[in-house]
């Protein structure tokens, strides 16, 4: 009667220091490695620019806590309930539908583990976005309606008059996509994870968003996660890519360089691996072999992986 369909839900448990896992994509990875066999990830080939009629400025002032900072403008939205599919989905893992653009930054978020915030684009005075701390003690009204007192330590997102949002916390009542919201600035970027940490506890506030940020998210993934939710947009809710992608990406996170020696992988793991497999897994993992010796490899580890740091 009511047309439901079978799905499966793994629940994994998730360590803190394994962030890149935080979401569909990530234990993929995980699971094609150890399978051998290659990772799809979603097409966004199809992603293109209509016109730049409505181009928000971006200013990034405070670039330690706020290493990169994408975004793009989509015009002539309808803002209203999610297709079923979609719904369903996000169910599934207990998340509850809103409007069909927030369920869209949602699913993306669970699906790449790159959280994204969705502005409602005529309330961004001065058509421009400012990523910036505020004075201590201003006061800055949440989505859920209750006033909160920034600290001057606060990453926010701002316009050229007030305050929007909690970078990478939480959204605020003014600048949130609404009924009546016809363009949306679409927000991708990466946070400074301790920044992001403490300012969640300070406010008591956790969310999807910040049990990401707090742990590190993947850099690299900004703009292709902000391609992926532009296009899921256009297909559930209408509408034209309306500016260029800004990118604020001023110091690239190079990957974590880290030599290692088989003669201690052989005594951590108490067992000897061949040296072709060791190279194959760590290769599957997407781990770059960029020197060898006869006694060990220097690798290269991507950025996603902030719990590989050291051999």
């Amino acid at each position: 009667y009511f047309k439901l369909n079978d799905d499966y839900l793994y629940e994994i448990g998730l360590t803190p220091n394994r962030a890149d896992a935080a979401s569909h994509l990530g234990p993929a990875r995980d699971l094609a490695a150890f399978l051998k066999i290659g990772i799809k990830k979603p097409d966004v080939s199809a992603f293109k620019i209509d016109d730049t009629s409505r181009t928000v400025n971006v200013v990034v002032e405070n670039e330690a806590a706020s290493p990169r900072y994408s975004g793009v403008t989509i015009s002539g939205v309808e803002v209203k309930d999610s297709p079923k599919w979609l719904k369903e989905r996000l169910a599934v893992i207990g998340i509850r539908s809103i409007n069909n653009i927030v369920d869209a930054t949602n699913y993306v978020l669970h699906e790449l583990g790159q959280p994204l915030h969705a502005f409602d684009a005529d309330a961004i005075a001065g058509n421009t976005v400012i990523v910036k701390n505020y004075p201590e003690g201003t006061i800055f009204k949440t989505l859920d309606e209750v006033e909160r007192k920034l600290s001057a330590d606060d990453l926010m997102i701002g316009n050229a008059e007030a305050p929007m949002c909690i970078a990478g916390v939480f959204g605020g009542v003014d600048s949130g996509v609404k009924a009546s919201t016809k363009s949306i600035f679409l927000e991708s970027a990466c946070f400074n994870a301790v920044s992001v940490r403490k300012t969640s506890k300070r406010h008591g506030l956790k969310t999807d968003a910040s049990f990401r940020f707090e742990r590190g998210t993947d850099p690299d993934m900004t703009v292709f996660a902000l391609k992926r939710a532009a296009l899921l947009i256009q297909e559930i809710a209408g509408g034209k890519i309306s500016s260029e992608i800004s990118d604020n990406y001023p110091n690239p996170v190079a990957p974590f360089e880290i030599e290692v020696t088989y003669k201690n992988i052989h005594r951590l793991i108490g067992k000897e691996i061949p040296h072709g497999e060791i190279k194959s897994i760590l290769t599957a993992l997407d781990i770059q072999i960029v020197g060898e010796t006869g006694e060990g490899l220097s690798l290269k580890v991507p950025p996603y992986r902030v719990d590989i740091t050291r051999e």
